[in-house]
């Protein structure tokens, strides 16, 4: 690649793993963040399948996410507290050189910020994109802290709610809200220090529930729940107590140690969950959105930070091998908008599956998830396989 000079707006994961894969191939990067460095290390965790640890693992050393994680494995209970599936998953070390684990989302990003450190990657935060010019054939931008000059590319990586993606496409269709909240927390809780050997998934009588033990003997878990005023994460944040007390209720007639663990929770995080229409086309000549800015994935799959990953390599060989950048980005859109759609599909319908439950459907899924589960995992080869450093340009 020739030295082009190209901003990216995001700090997530997918902007600083393109960032690192574009500066080995001799670009000139910078990283605008909204959010502020301290921020960047709150929030909770989620799944990242061999799809996404590959690509990672090809950028960063990424034996330290191994210090605090929760192997993969899913076991599924039924509101009663009793066992009625499971999606082992020891066996994805041998088939695809690792293994799903659940990781706190800070530790991936301090990783691939200790990375751009190394390489001499500015990101700026607190800085918002406020406008996007086109002189000539440079890319100018106005920021919250100033204006950013002489650029080739622009990358938006900024998530669903992507001010990028309002600029470029004022007329695209915006995020939806499901009606459905996830909240969750870390908390210690005395005599749970041993480690869970997998996620309990439990389908409770009015809501949904994840949690699992971690190596470092922490809890953390996760709720899905119908809520039906759409909210910002900041005003539910506020409501915590009101969230907390909603949670107790929907649960009480659930096994006991569901409630024992929200009673224990005392700073809980609450995400509204949105949908995202797809957008015809993900780029124009010279920006480009990537990740959830592009196709945002509900979070039911688990698969929203391996598809950002993918994302990532695949963009950064587009931009390798074709020197138009319009072809580039054409390429790009072309290779991933098929596997984006199918894996979004999935886990829109993972989705209906957790919102409020039915008597008759929940005696039928107590009978046939095993099954389902089997099929499901010969159906997950072709997403865990994938490999984004391979894919065809």
């Amino acid at each position: 690649m020739d030295k082009r000079k190209i901003l990216i707006v995001g700090g997530g994961i997918a902007g600083p793993a393109l960032a690192i894969k574009l500066v080995e191939q001799g670009a000139q990067v910078k990283i605008i963040e909204a959010r502020s460095e301290a921020e960047m290390n709150e929030g909770l965790f989620f799944g990242i399948s061999p799809n996404g640890l590959n690509v990672l693992s090809g950028l960063v050393d990424i034996s330290p996410l191994y210090e605090e994680y929760v192997p993969g494995t899913l076991r599924f209970y039924n509101s009663k507290g009793q066992r009625i599936a499971e999606l082992d998953a020891s066996y994805q070390k041998e088939s695809y050189g690792i293994s799903s684990i659940q990781v706190r989302r800070s530790a991936i990003s301090k990783l691939l910020q200790e990375k751009l450190i190394s390489l001499g990657v500015q990101v700026e935060y607190g800085c918002k994109l406020m406008s996007i010019d086109y002189r000539e054939t440079k890319i100018e931008v106005e920021t919250s802290k100033g204006r950013l000059t002489g650029y080739d590319l622009l990358i938006g990586a900024d998530g669903i709610h992507s001010r990028c993606r309002r600029l470029i496409f004022p007329d695209a269709p915006k995020p939806v809200y499901t009606k459905m909240l996830s909240t969750g927390a870390i908390v210690k809780i005395p005599g749970w220090e041993e480690a869970s050997q997998a996620i309990d998934m439990t389908f409770g009588r009015e809501a949904f529930f994840g949690c699992s033990t971690t190596n470092t003997g922490k809890v953390w878990w996760f709720n899905n729940y119908d809520w039906e005023q759409e909210s910002r994460g900041s005003e539910l944040n506020l409501r915590q107590q009101h969230i907390k007390k909603d949670l107790l209720e929907l649960h009480q007639k659930d096994q006991p140690k569901i409630s024992q663990i929200i009673a224990a929770s005392s700073n809980l995080f609450a995400y509204p969950i949105y949908d995202m229409p797809a957008l015809e086309k993900w780029y124009t000549a010279k920006v480009c959105l990537i990740g959830d800015a592009a196709h945002a994935i509900s979070p039911h799959t688990g698969q929203g930070a391996s598809l950002a990953l993918e994302d990532s390599a695949v963009l950064a060989n587009c931009l390798a091998m074709y020197p138009d950048t319009g072809i580039a980005f054409s390429r790009f859109q072309q290779l991933r908008v098929a596997r984006v759609a199918m894996i979004i599909a999935q886990a829109r319908k993972i989705g209906r599956a957790k919102s409020k439950p039915n008597p008759i459907a929940n005696f039928f899924r107590d009978i046939l998830l095993k099954y389902f589960i089997n099929m499901e995992k010969k159906k997950m080869h072709w997403v865990y396989s994938y490999d984004a450093n391979k894919e065809v340009v």
